[in-house]
């Protein structure tokens, strides 16, 4: 038994190995300099020109949060912030002790950089630690924004802000500059607070950097334990109106009709009606811009879910989230409005959209004017999306959605559901969370529900999951996708084993993922069954991956594969196993490389996936991929093939071209699309779009079959 005075040590250290653990855990604070308009910074990478920055708030105190997390970085990170009534300003002066390896291979904006060396400002107004904005710049200046959600685990990177940004490589590292305008932001201006979040990325290192909560179980551009910035008053948002018009002539030349030349104009008008919540005003809207989707060949029993990349959809798109995001089954996919099923342009005349919030109130709102397209009837469609804060970190939600988008009937759905988020579960660091959800569909004919839950517990080393979800035959969300209908049972175990004496390898992740599919009379129709999927992550960034799979299969009736080829009724057992290898971005060439083979329905199949990169310099990259697969079945053989090339020229950060090929042997045709956008300014941009499709015979003789040349001009006024 402990003597008295032993006993009175042991509690004294362990209440201050609690005050330890309660300190470090506190939330770092930072005070930016308010300045004057006259006294602000010059947005061109050049911090020794402007010196306002000697004076400015200073961030030093940055941490690993990948590989070693909460140990001191490589090299020095200093952080400036200041404001004035119009912008926040934040400069980052990056120290490297290898300059000539700094990755500094993208300008374009919004393209991917993990090749390169970055940093990035995280922001969240309310203090939710749910919903806020990432903005990012590498050492060439390259662009990048988005929004982060708690609905999703992705960011966000479609989402176009107004703001500026700047990079400049030195002879001992590099400096950022970034001025984001209060009017592109949405906050309270009575609140003097706000969380924010800064970090950098040295991916030949494989390392990542930030100021707060830098743990490796956290998004690395996320909102989870940020810091705050205190003191901030005087902020303006004007108006709040932002006027966007746009002209566009569109000249299509199909095979054997001639030309056709059409001009149009529209315009959005957005107009923050509160500092936290925005109505967006559209008439004849146009997605010319729009990026193209990638070819795929379906080779299941079931619908494709292609993801929406049009800038008007996107931006607020956080605000009509409904329940765990899956591309089983989403309640309100906006691809509906204004594409067909055959992903044909169906004019939208007229839409309005509200979203934002109202302090704890979440709020999506979007009525939408559809034109009469072949066989489908104009139409008024709308969408009703809320969400209540409880708790520390949830929300309760409703939904509503009303009309048929590619459909002539009468289609209502509601529902609700519940997001629970717990970051301290038991006073310690770790997560769990639970989603519920629950929506009905209403027809003349049919009234159809689903619903379903999500648990997880996201955590390192350990991190499991479990879900269920029923689609009910007849339910139909008009304004929705649904990928099959029945049962969904799925699970998910990981484990990460941390090898710190290997000079080899970071970790080994292993995990595995069953998951089985019923049809709605609970008949079962697919076990796809993740065996043992492990993962080796080399200290040079590399990544080697060896996966076994079982699937099993039970048609009730006969199934087409691809033309001509038709599998009988039965239950079909098949296993498999790859093996892929992909590369550190942070080289010159990067290449992704995945193989696998096994049974395959009532016979074999092997196939090969890959993808090359190269970047020769910053105005110039290439990438080229293929994805074949044959497969050898009792009723023939068949094999798929799908190609791509891209090519991006940047002059300089405003200014890219971006041209893309892409060809499949089952449809044996090519599709080629060119791209060119000048931003003038932030939120003033012109395009080029160029469109061609070609078919190629049997003989191998080609003949194009489309041509669509585009050139939309687009204006932002600011008010």
């Amino acid at each position: 038994m402990p003597s008295p005075r032993s006993l009175i040590v042991q509690i004294i250290a362990a209440i201050l190995a609690s005050v330890g653990t309660l300190l470090a855990q506190a939330s770092p604070e930072a005070r930016p300099l308010a300045i004057s308009e006259a006294d602000s910074p010059t947005i061109d990478g050049d911090l020794e020109s402007d010196p306002i920055w000697q004076h400015a708030a200073q961030i030093t105190d940055l941490r690993q949060s990948f590989p070693n997390e909460q140990t001191a970085p490589s090299e020095r990170t200093e952080i400036y912030l200041c404001y004035d009534s119009q912008h926040l300003y934040i400069a980052y002066r990056c120290y490297d002790s290898e300059p000539e390896k700094i990755g500094a291979s993208i300008m374009q904006r919004d393209q991917s950089v993990a090749s390169d060396d970055y940093v990035f400002a995280v922001l969240d107004p309310y203090q939710t630690e749910r919903d806020g904005y990432y903005f990012r710049v590498n050492a060439n200046g390259a662009l990048g924004d988005g929004r982060i959600t708690s609905q999703s685990t992705k960011l966000n990177k479609s989402w176009d802000a107004i703001w500026q940004g700047a990079g400049r490589l030195l002879d001992d590292g590099y400096s950022v500059e970034m001025a984001i305008p209060f009017q592109s932001l949405s906050f309270d201006p009575k609140s003097t607070t706000w969380n924010a979040n800064f970090g950098r990325s040295i991916p030949r290192r494989d390392e990542r950097i930030r100021w707060s909560g830098a743990y490796r179980k956290y998004r690395f551009n996320g909102l989870d334990r940020p810091g705050r910035l205190t003191g901030l008053t005087g902020m303006s948002k004007g108006l709040g109106i932002d006027f966007q018009p746009y002209a566009v002539g569109t000249r299509s030349a199909p095979r054997d009709s001639s030309a056709s030349h059409i001009g149009d104009f529209g315009a959005d008008l957005f107009w923050q009606v509160t500092p936290s919540l925005k109505t967006t005003f559209t008439y004849n809207t146009d997605f010319a811009e729009a990026e193209v989707d990638d070819r795929v060949v379906n080779t299941s029993r079931f619908p494709l879910f292609f993801p929406e990349k049009r800038d008007f959809f996107l931006d607020g798109q956080e605000y009509f989230e409904f329940g765990p995001v899956s591309s089983v089954l989403v309640p309100f996919h906006s691809r509906t409005l204004g594409l067909s099923n055959k992903r044909e342009k169906v004019p939208i005349t007229a839409g309005v959209k509200v979203a934002g919030r109202m302090d704890k109130l979440g709020i999506g709102l979007m009525a939408t004017s559809l034109d009469s397209f072949d066989t489908l009837e104009s139409d008024r469609v709308g969408i009703a999306r809320f969400t209540y804060d409880v708790l520390e970190e949830s929300r309760v939600g409703s939904f509503f959605t009303f009309g048929d988008a590619r459909g002539n009937s009468d289609n209502w759905v509601g529902g609700f559901d519940f997001d629970y988020k717990n970051t301290r579960w038991q006073g310690t660091n770790k997560e769990v969370n639970l989603k519920l959800y629950q929506l009905t569909s209403v027809e003349p004919s049919a009234e159809g529900h689903a619903y379903g839950f999500r648990l997880g517990y996201p955590n390192l080393p350990f991190e499991a999951s479990l879900g269920a979800r029923r689609i009910e035959q007849d339910f139909r969300p008009g304004l929705g996708f649904v990928r099959r209908k029945g049962q969904t049972y799925y699970t998910r175990l990981g484990y990460e084993f941390l090898t710190l004496k290997s000079d080899l390898l970071r970790s080994i992740d292993v995990s595995t993922m069953p998951v089985i599919f019923q049809n709605p009379g609970y008949d079962l129709e697919t076990v796809s069954w993740e065996l043992f999927d492990i993962d080796f992550n080399f200290r040079s960034g590399d990544d080697l991956e060896l996966s076994s799979r079982y699937r099993r299969e039970v048609l009730d009736q006969p199934f087409e594969i691809v033309d001509g080829l038709t599998l009988p009724a039965g239950d079909y057992r098949f296993p498999s196993v790859s093996l892929a290898l992909e590369t550190s971005s942070h080289r010159p060439v990067d290449f992704e490389l995945e193989g696998q083979f096994g049974e395959y329905w009532n016979g074999h199949r092997w196939g090969v996936e890959g993808e090359v990169n190269w970047r020769p310099s910053k105005y110039v990259g290439f990438e080229t991929g293929a994805d074949y697969f044959e497969a050898s079945l009792e009723g023939g053989d068949f094999e798929v093939l799908i190609g791509h090339a891209g090519l991006r020229v940047t002059p300089n950060p405003r200014l890219s071209w971006n041209a893309l090929a892409q060809w499949d042997n089952v449809s044996n045709s090519v599709g080629l699309n060119s791209r060119i956008r000048y931003i003038v300014k932030p939120g003033s941009d012109i395009f080029l779009v160029v469109n061609q499709g070609y078919d190629v015979e049997d003989d191998r003789s080609i003949t194009r079959t489309l041509t669509d040349t585009t050139t939309k001009v687009g204006w932002t006024f600011r008010y």
